[in-house]
């Protein structure tokens, strides 16, 4: 304790001599606003930078880190900065550097949580980056567990992505695996997968990134002489995107800044879209609470957006109740431009989408300059399809799944294939049970399927045979319909919607998500002819999807992204399509948290507008009626209010 003591006397006799010192020696310059300037020149202690989007963050951090090397004498080496991703780490850095050139033996410390954790577990368990397992060799892992349970899932694919999410987020907040309860299958087997792969991660001598968090903690409870070393090195913390934080991270953050706790934190609980991977924007009120005496600083000037966007996406954000509270004026001195638009369907949706493009590149709007932002990756696929029709360039950010390859939209397709003549053992062993006719597969002896050789081996029980024969005569009907009423047929007639309803609660899952695959599937079909227009144009679609995965490397296009992925950048023009109910916010949304954070993506999307704003809530949703979004209510209350309607 006396130890202790005289560390924090210490660090606050330096404070006072070098602030006395060097009060005078640093130029801020005018450009900067008095919050800005007071975060910049922040030396000892705590302070939380709760920081808007477009407020000047990134050119704070690193004045500041400047000012406390130029002008308050700090160690370049005694400095930490901490960011979320390696690209913004070196983006940081690259920053700091040109800012700072002709001073290239400023040897500031860059780098993510994962990587300071890494760094200092490595020596104490003599790690090195093999030691790291791959998300794609932990994926196979799992799946042959999976197996070796006989857990089988028509989307397998799905549920092993669900289920490393979930055991990520069991490890990043901490939660005893005795009280977390799946949301995909019986807590029972969760548990039991959760437990063989840590299993045999240990038994290999791997590591994934979570676990990297886990034992550095422990690492630095149990070890109190790594704990002091590590705090000698890292003097001073500053942390990026805190609202990003998970409960791991900042307890290992906590224990590495005190007993002295020159921590400088920047972020925004508006912001905090990252729930899923276990980041809490509650950690940024609590680090108020923690870290005793901290200052506090509001960057409220937005320089990124014209006032009327940011007026919009303030009154959207006001409605959450969890939140700091800050007033954002933008510093533009133009009112920019926000349509609401209220198409009748998806299809006219996207060809407004179309036309507003090649009007605003028309007018000198670079593709390059212009957003297309939606809630879930699934959302654009018949708009990649008109762009293509319209040679515009664009790049998906996100990988976008093929509809086609969505084990209910295969097995249609399957029904369909077979109905015309397609016999194949693969294809009718994917229908031949959905719904259940308890036919052995054993049975299928020839490829293709002879239904009189299947129909004889099975002579001898009847209920199965009843079932064949239903089948067979069910085919003959669908080989007569145009796929949109074929579609229906199999769903309601056949049974396919029920045989998924039970699927659906046998393993835990909505089954509403899969039956509004099937909508979408209805929506895209329910003008063609023939099945043979249908092929076509699935592999068509194929193609055009391949195509998208090799533009993907695009950046000179229109951008495509998830509100996610749109997190830090900006744009001169933004559409935000299908602004809806049940989708933004998301119809899985029900607590107060869940649509706090729903409310904080939208907003995080419309910010990334800096001039123009389109946000589009159509009338129809893959042949469903929706309302539009309560946020597109919300903003068109305020427009109506302050006189500013542009709709």
């Amino acid at each position: 304790m006396i130890h202790v003591h005289v560390e924090v006397e210490r660090s606050i006799r330096s404070a006072v001599e070098r602030i006395s010192m060097h009060r005078d020696a640093y130029y801020l310059n005018e450009k900067y606003s008095e919050q800005q300037r007071k975060a910049i020149s922040h030396v000892d202690g705590s302070m939380l930078v709760v920081a808007g989007p477009g407020s000047g963050k990134t050119t704070v951090i690193t004045e500041r880190i400047k000012y406390l090397i130029e002008s308050a004498g700090v160690a370049p080496a005694d400095i930490l900065v901490i960011t979320f991703t390696r690209a913004a780490a070196l983006e940081m850095e690259n920053r700091f550097r040109e800012l700072t050139r002709g001073h290239e033996d400023y040897h500031v410390r860059f780098g993510t949580f994962h990587s300071i954790f890494f760094w200092i577990i490595k020596t104490a368990y003599n790690l090195d980056s093999s030691s790291v397992i791959t998300d794609d060799e932990k994926r196979t892992i799992l799946e042959k567990i999976m197996r070796s349970m006989s857990l089988q899932y028509d989307n397998m694919d799905d549920v092993i992505a669900s289920v490393l999410s979930q055991i990520s987020y069991v490890k990043c907040d901490m939660i005893d695996i005795k009280n977390y309860y799946s949301k995909d299958m019986p807590e029972e087997t969760f548990r039991t997968l959760y437990n063989r792969l840590s299993d045999e991660l240990r038994r290999t001598n791997r590591i994934d990134f979570d676990d990297m968090m886990v034992m550095c903690y422990e690492l630095l409870t149990e070890r109190a002489d790594i704990l002091t070393q590590c705090r000698k090195i890292f003097r001073y913390v500053m942390v990026d995107e805190f609202q990003d934080s998970n409960k791991i991270q900042y307890e290992i953050m906590k224990l590495l800044v005190h007993p002295i706790d020159n921590v400088f934190v920047v972020g925004d609980d508006d912001q905090s879209v990252y729930g899923f991977r276990g980041a809490r924007p509650e950690i940024m009120r609590q680090f108020t609470e923690d870290f005793l005496g901290c200052e506090t600083v509001t960057l409220g000037n937005n320089y990124r957006c014209d006032k009327r966007i940011m007026a919009s996406a303030t009154a959207v954000i006001e409605k959450n109740k969890q939140r700091f509270s800050k007033k954002l004026l933008a510093k533009s001195s133009d009112n920019g431009v926000v349509k609401i638009l209220e198409p009748k369907d998806g299809a006219e949706e996207n060809q407004i989408i179309v036309d507003a493009i090649r009007e605003n590149y028309a007018n000198g709007i670079p593709f390059s300059e212009q957003a297309v932002l939606y809630r879930t990756n699934i959302q654009p696929r018949r708009l990649v399809y008109k762009l293509d029709s319209y040679n515009i360039p664009y790049s998906i950010s996100d990988s976008m799944p093929n509809i086609f390859e969505h084990f209910v939209v295969k097995n249609m397709l399957d029904y369909m294939y077979t109905a015309v003549g397609d016999m194949s053992r693969a294809r009718f062993l994917r229908i031949m049970n959905k719904p259940g006719r308890y036919i052995n597969r054993d049975m299928l002896m020839e490829d293709p399927v002879d239904y009189d050789a299947l129909r004889w081996r099975l002579r001898n029980k009847d209920y199965i045979v009843d079932k064949l024969d239903k089948l067979i005569a069910d085919l003959k009907v669908i080989k007569k319909l145009r796929p949109y009423p074929a579609l229906n047929f199999i769903r309601k007639f056949v049974g396919y919607d029920d045989y998924l309803k039970e699927y659906a609660e046998y393993r835990q899952m909505d089954v509403g998500e899969l039956y509004d695959v099937l909508d979408e599937f209805a929506s895209m079909i329910i003008d063609m002819k023939s099945y043979g227009e249908l092929f076509e144009f699935v592999a068509d679609y194929t193609e055009v999807l391949k195509k998208q995965r090799e533009k993907s490397k695009i950046n000179d296009g229109v951008w495509l992204m998830t509100m996610h992925s749109s997190k830090g950048l900006e744009f001169d023009c933004v559409y935000i399509i299908d602004a809806v109910e049940d989708i933004t916010p998301y119809k899985k949304a029900k607590s107060a948290s869940e649509l706090e954070e729903e409310r904080r993506m939208f907003y995080v999307a419309m910010t990334r507008a800096k001039h123009k704003l389109t946000i589009i809530s159509p009338k129809l949703v893959a042949g469903k009626a929706k309302d539009k979004s309560r946020y597109v209510q919300d903003i068109q209350t305020y427009l109506s209010l302050h006189n500013k309607k542009d709709i």
